[in-house]
């Protein structure tokens, strides 16, 4: 599914946003020891890829750094530009990148790509390299398990991924994954990359 696929379930009308994503970081997030450690250490400009309501966007807005948010539900997007007017957000998905020729310093993905079958995914972390500066640095979350697989979401189908494959997916996108965390008692997983000048020869 695409991201243009996925912004329909999240503009439906039975789908409340505000109360199941939130709008705002909450003081006691776990996320913000991945996310934030992380902004710090990128050099530039930082793109939310599938922001939803402004969340991480509007955070590390106020944190100082330069973040700009893209988003496909429209929903979402209205929400989150009220909620976080400081932050530029934009409606697109991922593939609306792939001829843009910007380039961002640090790509976020937290749990951006979880609707994307095996082949969708590919493609998406392709375009995301194009858009990312040679040592840039990109953040993301996925659901993972021991194979790949559909399970169920609360708006859409989602997916999950072996942290292996996705490891694989991600360095011939054009990454070299300097780290991950997450999976084996949790489905949850992290993976933290750097856009390579060379391709990793796998």
């Amino acid at each position: 599914m695409s991201n243009h696929d996925a912004s329909h379930p999240y503009d439906a009308q039975t789908f409340d946003p505000e109360t199941l994503l939130g709008t705002v970081v909450a003081a006691g997030d776990p996320d913000k020891t991945l996310i934030e450690p992380w902004a710090g250490t990128v050099n530039g400009r930082i793109l939310d890829v599938g922001s939803g309501t402004g969340r991480w966007a509007g955070r590390l807005t106020a944190l100082g750094y330069d973040v700009e948010g893209l988003e496909p539900a429209e929903r979402m997007l209205d929400l989150a530009r009220q909620t976080h007017p400081s932050v530029p957000f934009r409606r697109g998905s991922i593939e609306d990148l792939a001829d843009s020729g910007e380039k961002w310093a640090g790509i976020l993905a937290w749990y951006a790509l979880i609707h994307m079958g095996p082949e969708e995914l590919p493609e998406a972390l392709a375009t995301l390299r194009t858009i990312t500066k040679d040592n840039g640095s990109l953040l993301m979350s996925f659901f993972t398990g021991p194979r790949m697989e559909t399970m169920e979401h609360p708006v859409d189908t989602a997916y999950r991924w072996p942290l292996p494959d996705v490891t694989l997916a991600v360095e011939r996108a054009g990454f070299e994954v300097a780290g991950t965390s997450g999976g084996q008692d949790s489905p949850h997983a992290y993976l933290l990359a750097r856009a390579t000048v060379e391709p990793i020869s796998r």
